[in-house]
């Protein structure tokens, strides 16, 4: 084997440009329970410091994706109980008595984010947006070809949604600094995955450049 064919990557490193009216921004449940210090994550003594680090760049690029009508899709995980939680509820066993529960406060979108009546949900139950939900039709109908993924957890449904993304032929973006988890040391290894594997990983200022530079879509 010669110098030339050891040292070739074995993926080439993704970049797509963002269309005027093909674009849609999705965040990955920001909720309650996830975010707020009253939320059960924190009720139960997880940190949630690293998924907070979202919260303002994400604020930041909802303010840029607006003023360009760029649409907004909001994703909700939780389920009625562990009946229906499948093996993701079964696994955290500080979820048996509550948290993550559809119809509750701790479900909700968390409201500093600014969420509208107008924009998108999507409601789920298992790690990827897209599994037994209408995000893809919702996407389709928009007429998305380029989607932004934000919010939590980096190493789970952010990383997840954005790999369904690509199998179904979507182009997904991942905005780092607007990614948070609850164990901080696996952040950067699932951003590295996610950018060797099958999405482009952006920095907030480079979005946001990119954003404004767009024409407003109508």
């Amino acid at each position: 084997m010669n110098s030339e064919s050891t040292s070739t990557a074995p993926f080439e490193a993704a970049h797509w440009d963002l269309n005027p009216g093909r674009t849609v921004l999705v965040v990955i449940d920001p909720q309650n329970d996830f975010l707020h210090p009253d939320g059960w994550y924190a009720q139960k003594g997880i940190d949630i410091e690293h998924m907070r680090r979202m919260i303002e760049p994400t604020r930041q690029l909802l303010k840029d994706v607006r003023a360009k009508n760029i649409p907004v899709v909001w994703t909700r995980h939780g389920s009625r109980g562990l009946a229906d939680g499948g093996p993701f509820m079964q696994l955290r066993p500080f979820l048996k008595d509550g948290g993550l529960r559809q119809d509750t406060w701790g479900y909700e979108v968390y409201e500093e984010l600014g969420a509208r009546e107008s924009d998108w949900y999507v409601e789920k139950t298992r790690l990827s947006a897209f599994y037994n939900t209408n995000l893809e039709g919702v996407l389709r109908g928009l007429n998305a070809d380029t989607v932004l993924f934000t919010g939590v957890l980096t190493n789970q449904c952010v990383a997840a949604t954005s790999k369904d993304a690509m199998f179904r032929d979507f182009r997904p973006i991942v905005i780092e600094e607007c990614t948070g988890t609850t164990l901080p040391h696996l952040h950067e290894p699932a951003i590295e995955m996610m950018r060797v594997g099958w999405t482009e990983v952006r920095d907030l200022e480079s979005i946001l450049g990119e954003i404004r530079q767009l024409a407003k879509a109508p």
